[in-house]
């Protein structure tokens, strides 16, 4: 019996094994059916007259979530020479080969004159986007002045033979030598640029299949059981890293790339660790199971943040959640004078609705409330000064008028404020941190003619309209 025991569990963990076998296998090819690959064509040979070849930048990139931008995996220069594309690690190994050089000789072009050497430097700023400080000349050598950084100058150094026919292109890091008082045509450039020259799609296959075939990258999976998550969601998330190993052997670096996966119903989301936390599927699978209520429900959630992103040493006496009205706090860090963590909404059944990771802060807390519909929103936006919205002065004589508001609220909202005189625009009161109040000083010389009309309006940070003001105060002024 007790060796029948045995070999049922060990069918069984050969079974579990094999299926998470499976599903790292389905993940990586996922993963990999990702990748992309982004070709540009930075010179045309069509386009202008100093090289016969095209030139391309070719990128293998991989994005870590649906919503931030792509790291770059590999990157490669192709110079198309006699139908045949020749892969390069970086612009200056292109620019001093001699595919390259036999392509400016194809093009029968030399450098031997001003516009010669403002063609070329138009050339380079296809390749490095650099307008060009300009260029010098001494003998049959050009020196092409790129940029200057802390006191070094990078610049191309090109050798020509007596008819101009260039012979060598060698880039500078820092180069040394004294520079010219004054460069030829610095930040002169001609436009090489126009449309319709086109990738073949042949052409595009070979770059992305050279990239595949030269980066070292892998993928790796852990699947995440904390008995913490797998209490509250009911979502399966894997713990990823893309390993990206670059140089020769003895000689190489790894990158580590790391990020979320979900998978659900087949699907399979990637994001980063804060953006699970925030997203729609993730607070669906919250619902379904979870009600936060008490301490300990809480307790289990900041398990969940400390599975998921622990907090550091040096934070550690920070960490603590309280509640407040219908939002628990969690906190994490203090960045210079603020507290950071998750504020987590919750409705009248205990049911998490949303997450936020952000500064803990009163405007923060009102602009998580102006979230419910049902929120009523009091900008308090007022006239303290004068006290009266009709004001009578003596000719000459100025006036000070202050507005006031709610800070937590305007700011939480993103508001500004729009001034008119007499119906036209005169100034505005905008930023991420408006004080209250807001003061604008009239001058007895500027109040000419007999009335004139002050206008305040609260204006949300999309709109311009002052009709579609929040609030709207206004001034009457009449001189005698």
């Amino acid at each position: 019996m007790k060796a029948l025991f045995i070999s049922i569990a060990l069918v069984i963990s050969a079974s579990v094994f094999s299926q998470n076998q499976t599903e790292q296998t389905k993940i990586k090819d996922y993963l990999d059916s990702t990748l992309q690959n982004k070709n540009t064509l930075l010179i045309s040979n069509a386009l202008q007259n100093v090289t016969a070849s095209d030139i391309y930048q070719s990128e293998l990139l991989f994005s870590t979530s649906y919503q931030d931008g792509h790291n770059i995996l590999q990157l490669r220069y192709f110079i198309k020479t006699a139908n045949k594309l020749i892969a390069f690690k970086d612009r200056n190994d292109l620019l001093a080969s001699s595919a390259f050089i036999k392509s400016l000789n194809a093009k029968k072009f030399k450098l031997k004159t001003e516009d010669d050497g403002v063609a070329f430097q138009s050339l380079l700023k296809l390749l490095d986007n650099e307008r060009g400080l300009g260029f010098f000349i001494e003998d049959n050598t050009w020196y092409f002045n790129r940029e200057t950084r802390f006191g070094e100058t990078m610049a191309y150094v090109v050798t020509t033979a007596n008819n101009g026919q260039i012979s060598t292109i060698v880039y500078e890091n820092d180069l040394k030598k004294t520079l010219p008082e004054t460069l030829l045509q610095s930040g002169e450039t001609i436009d090489f640029t126009g449309s319709g020259a086109l990738i073949s799609k042949k052409d595009s296959a070979f770059m992305h299949q050279y990239l595949l075939d030269n980066v070292n990258y892998e993928f790796e999976i852990t699947p995440l059981n904390f008995y913490s998550l797998n209490t509250i969601s009911t979502l399966s998330i894997n713990k990823c890293n893309l390993k990206v190993t670059e140089g020769e052997e003895g000689n190489s670096f790894t990158n580590n790339i790391p990020f979320m996966l979900i998978s659900n119903n087949g699907e399979y989301i990637k994001t980063s660790i804060d953006g699970l936390l925030e997203m729609p599927i993730f607070l669906n699978s919250l619902q379904k199971k979870y009600t936060l209520k008490t301490e300990d429900d809480a307790r289990l959630f900041q398990y969940v943040l400390d599975d998921l992103s622990p907090v550091s040493k040096f934070d550690i006496e920070l960490k603590t959640f309280y509640k407040k009205d219908n939002m628990w706090f969690f906190v994490r860090e203090k960045r210079f004078d603020d507290l950071k963590g998750f504020i987590v909404l919750i409705d009248s059944k205990n049911k998490v609705n949303h997450i936020e990771y952000t500064t803990i802060s009163e405007e923060s807390i009102i602009r998580l409330k102006m979230k419910d519909p049902s929120f009523k929103v009091d900008y308090k936006f007022k006239l303290a000064q004068p006290t009266t919205n009709k004001v009578t002065l003596q000719k000459g004589e100025g006036l000070n008028i202050e507005v006031s508001f709610d800070e937590a609220v305007v700011n939480a909202s993103g508001c500004w404020i729009l001034t008119r005189r007499d119906g036209s625009d005169s100034g505005t009161y905008a930023g991420n941190n408006l004080h209250s109040p807001y003061k604008y000083d009239i001058t007895g010389m500027s109040l000419e003619g007999n009335h004139h009309v002050f206008e305040y309006f609260l204006l949300k940070n999309e709109t311009m309209n002052a009709e579609d003001a929040l609030s709207t105060i206004t001034v009457e002024v009449e001189i005698k």
